[in-house]
């Protein structure tokens, strides 16, 4: 190898290190009584994950899917029963890779009805809160905090080989809003909050 050979111009990507799951999710926007009010679903209590959450609508990426975003609106049209001829899509906010094993892509649109025809396997209800509100009420913030231990067949000799139970290796904030009966939190505000970013330099 040249040590003086220029080094190649790539685009830095990510060499990711936990095993994650990617998946893409839609921050719908609707009118209501004039008012711009997001959409937010309660997950079925008879799901195995997460039950009883609240969440955008959106799911796995599918091999089938062309892109994150093609898998954003079919999850939409699953779970809400909305064509994606009525979903306008202003575009993507920041990816979020979480702790729990999954990485969302997530998209943000307006949604020209409020004509939805839920998936009843897998939402409870829905409910929409006013974008203004977000704006006038600050979230509470707590912290989670991660853990290491080995897997089964980790090989021997390492420093966590013979690790029993779980050790503490670093905390992350996660924010909550409180909305009525509702608390709206995890990554879900995370991407609230990312829109309502976006959003903010936009109207400035």
């Amino acid at each position: 190898m040249d040590m003086f050979a220029p080094w190649p111009e790539r685009i830095v990507r990510q060499n990711p290190c936990m095993n994650t799951v990617p998946c893409a999710v839609l921050a719908p926007v609707v009118c209501v009584d004039g008012e711009e009010h997001l959409v937010f679903e309660v997950r079925s209590s008879k799901l195995s994950w997460q039950p009883g959450d609240i969440c955008f609508p959106g799911g796995v990426i599918e091999k089938s899917d062309s892109s994150p975003l093609e898998a954003a609106l079919r999850e939409t049209q699953e779970e809400l029963g909305v064509s994606p001829s009525h979903i306008h899509v202003w575009g993507p906010l920041d990816y979020v890779e979480s702790p729990v094993g999954v990485k969302i892509y997530p998209f943000a649109a307006y949604i020209d009805t409020t004509d939805f025809v839920i998936s009843r396997g897998e939402i409870d209800h829905i409910f929409t809160v006013p974008l203004d509100w977000f704006a006038a009420h600050e979230p509470e913030i707590a912290q989670v905090e991660l853990a290491t231990r080995p897997g089964p067949g980790f090989p021997a000799g390492l420093p966590v080989s013979n690790q029993v139970g779980w050790k503490k290796r670093s905390t992350y904030n996660v924010i909550f809003y409180a909305y009525k009966e509702y608390k709206i939190w995890g990554i879900t505000a995370q991407i609230l909050d990312n829109f309502r970013g976006i959003r903010d330099i936009i109207n400035m």
